[in-house]
């Protein structure tokens, strides 16, 4: 048995689990399927179909693609998950989060309020992405990463010609490695890699890739120190990485 608003717009074709609740306003596009425990608050947009006014440099694939929204899941008020995402067991979408298409979250992420998630980006499990972050298209951020408030990515640096069309379209995001933190509002350019277990300082700017367990700070970002041994080794023994 489900809890349905008799304002929630449900297309015919949605696959809906046990116990499920739905809030006042939400909509339900075709292709969706939302596991059994989940909730999806007030104006919550589902499986939105991306749309171009002829004007945007990428191309938008309209194609209908399938969403699914894994056990136990919360979606916020006022979200919106584009065509062809996945989401996991137990992940936590905030209010008014936007998540482009065919991005995957895995189980026990967060995504925070107002976070905003491009197009084909990857967050593994348990991941934590805080308020008001930018997670740019073609972005990898694998498990147990922190991501703070206001993080800004970006995806292309040479967009200074493309936005004109006269360079190949190409870009790719940053990749964060597992255990990293990037602070608040801490700036990513395009494709660069942050390490297993570094950390990126508050309002750093990361031009280039930061090597693994180390702490960068700065405008440009530099390397100021490593990750003492003794909290490495905490968190690689608590996830029975390294022997106690």
């Amino acid at each position: 048995m489900n809890a349905v608003e008799s304002t929630a717009q449900i297309a015919a074709d949605a696959v809906i689990g046990e116990r499920v609740v739905f809030g006042r306003h939400v909509t339900i596009y075709p292709g969706v399927t939302i596991g059994d425990d989940c909730r999806i608050f007030d104006n919550a947009v589902i499986g939105r179909p991306p749309m171009s006014a002829g004007n945007t440099t990428r191309a938008v694939d309209r194609s209908a693609r399938p969403l699914s929204i894994g056990p136990g899941s919360i979606i916020g008020a006022g979200a919106v998950l584009y065509t062809g995402i996945q989401i996991g067991r137990q992940v936590l979408i905030g209010d008014l989060a936007s998540m482009r298409e065919g991005c995957l979250v895995e189980d026990e992420a967060v995504v925070g309020r107002g976070v905003q998630v491009m197009y084909d980006t990857t967050i593994k499990a348990r991941s934590r992405i805080i308020d008001g972050a930018i997670l740019t298209g073609n972005m990898l951020i694998e498990e147990d990463v922190f991501v703070g408030p206001g993080v800004v990515s970006i995806n292309d640096n040479d967009v200074y010609l493309k936005r004109f069309g006269l360079a190949p379209f190409s870009v790719r995001g940053p990749i964060l490695r597992r255990f990293c933190l990037v602070g608040a509002g801490a700036n990513l350019a395009a494709g660069v890699e942050v390490g297993e277990g570094a950390i990126v300082a508050p309002q750093a700017m990361v031009t280039r890739d930061v090597l693994p367990w180390t702490i960068v700070a700065g405008v440009p970002a530099a390397v100021k120190r490593s990750v003492e041994e003794r909290v490495r080794r905490q968190i690689l023994e608590h996830f029975a990485i390294l022997a106690v």
